[in-house]
């Protein structure tokens, strides 16, 4: 009898030691940098002073005592950070095909690789779930896999991006399927929200600032099967750039301020697929670009500083019935840009229904070469170069003179700040019912927008 007592004593032990201990393989560093988090404490490390002041709890953020987030009970297929997993990077790489890693409320000092095909990374508050790379690490979350999307969540403070879903240069893989949602991205040393090499993609609802590249930056694929729409980029080097993308791309009803310049699609030789061509930019507002309190990789760009779009060497965009306003140097620009001993000359884009008011020129016409099949009609302006541009640039007629031609502004006349120092946004909003909404990966995700039913921005 003495004997089966101990026998169940030690039974009792070994379980109890086993459940404190179940855990314990949960956590993992990503790319050799140790991950660390801060529940409930939101802190600024880097990004500015008035960062904690800003941030302040959203409405939708229900704290319990010890800070962290309500978090639903334990679901299938649901991976709670750090209820379940310690870090992000350990709930990622134990999620499978179809799984919501579902982020509570805290600062993680983590670089996430994600490889592991449609799954959904989300944050329970936009706000108040933070990935800080402490101008460290490289990436907040860097995606090789298929179908990822990243949902209500802030990365800050990387050296290269916020967040970047990319295929491989080399090997010529495409990355299939991918989509970031009421995402903010600020003060990273490259871009916000990046997609490479990638198809079938979107960005929404989301926020970039503080980048000396771009704030959204889809590049290098054709067709490209991708949409950016209600985001909002200031105080960035460009607020979009697009190198050699196109093919059933559309950049439509968002607004792009007090960047250095705000649209920016372009050929370069640095990336395969030029020239960049067959994009629509349709319903944007660009307004007050021509910030030099704004960061930037290059002199080059600032050939455009001041405009709200500008075509740089880009071939059949279509540029419709957006607002283009108060901005420095212009509006709306179609040009040649000068990449090396290459000149890129834009050819067959259309201007057409825009609305391009209260800058200095308020549609421009450059080329180095003939103008071939480039057009403007049907916008409301006041001033061009070349002067009375619908007549002498014109859609389906005779191409007559464009003697009058606009001189870029000098590169190294402008100011140009740290992107460690542009101001820390304020919040942003959040994604309705993050706690609760299902896992929807980003499989299927493009669908071509209707641009005939999209209408000019009424501005402020």
């Amino acid at each position: 009898m003495r004997g089966m007592r101990l026998l169940l004593i030690f039974v009792a032990l070994v379980l109890v030691a086993s459940a404190c201990s179940s855990d314990s393989d949960d956590s993992a560093s990503t790319d050799g940098a140790s991950a660390s988090t801060t529940v409930g404490d939101i802190t600024d490390d880097g990004g500015g002073d008035e960062a904690a002041d800003e941030r302040a709890p959203s409405d939708d953020a229900e704290a319990s005592d010890d800070g962290a987030t309500d978090a639903p009970a334990a679901t299938e297929g649901v991976l709670r950070v750090p209820q379940d997993h310690d870090t992000i990077q350990a709930a990622v790489d134990a999620a499978v095909d179809g799984d919501l890693v579902l982020i509570d409320a805290g600062v993680y000092n983590e670089a996430v690789v994600v490889e592991t095909d449609n799954i959904v990374i989300r944050g329970v508050d936009r706000n108040e779930v933070v990935l800080d790379g402490q101008h460290d690490l490289e990436n907040g979350i860097k995606v090789f896999s298929n179908g990822v999307a990243v949902e209500n969540l802030t990365a800050r403070n990387f050296t290269s991006n916020g967040v970047f879903f990319t295929g491989s240069y080399e090997d010529n893989i495409i990355l299939n399927g991918y989509r970031a949602s009421y995402v903010t991205v600020h003060n990273n040393g490259d871009y916000g929200i990046y997609a490479f090499n990638a198809e079938n993609g979107l960005f929404e609802h989301s926020y970039g600032s503080g980048h000396p590249d771009s704030a959204f930056y889809i590049g290098q694929c054709q067709p490209c099967n991708a949409v950016i729409t209600d985001g909002l980029a200031e105080n960035n080097a460009l607020g979009y750039s697009g190198t050699n993308a196109g093919g059933e791309l559309y950049i439509i009803n968002s607004e792009w301020r007090n960047n250095r310049i705000g649209i920016v699609p372009n050929s370069l030789n640095s990336e395969e697929l030029a020239p960049q061509r067959d994009a629509v930019f349709a319903g944007n507002w660009m307004h007050n670009n021509g910030n030099e309190d704004t960061p930037r990789k290059g002199s080059d760009w600032d050939l455009g500083f001041g405009v709200g779009l500008v075509v740089a060497g880009g071939n059949n965009d279509l540029i419709t019935k957006n607002l283009a306003e108060n901005n420095v140097n212009g509006g709306i620009a179609i040009a040649t840009f000068p990449d090396g001993d290459t000149f890129w000359q834009p050819n067959n884009n259309r201007v057409i229904d825009n609305v391009a008011l209260g800058n200095p020129l308020d549609l421009v016409f450059f080329s180095l070469g003939e103008n071939s099949g480039n057009c403007f009609e049907g916008n409301t302006f006041e001033t061009s170069q070349p002067a009375d541009i619908e007549t002498n640039v014109p859609c389906d007629a005779p191409y007559v003179d464009i003697s009058d031609q606009y001189t870029p502004p000098d590169p190294d006349s402008f100011n140009v700040i740290d992107y460690i120092d542009v101001p820390v946004p304020g919040p942003q909003e959040n994604m309705p019912d993050a706690l609760t909404a299902p896992a929807v990966p980003a499989t299927d995700v493009f669908v071509a927008p209707d641009v005939d039913a999209i209408t000019v921005p009424e501005g402020a």
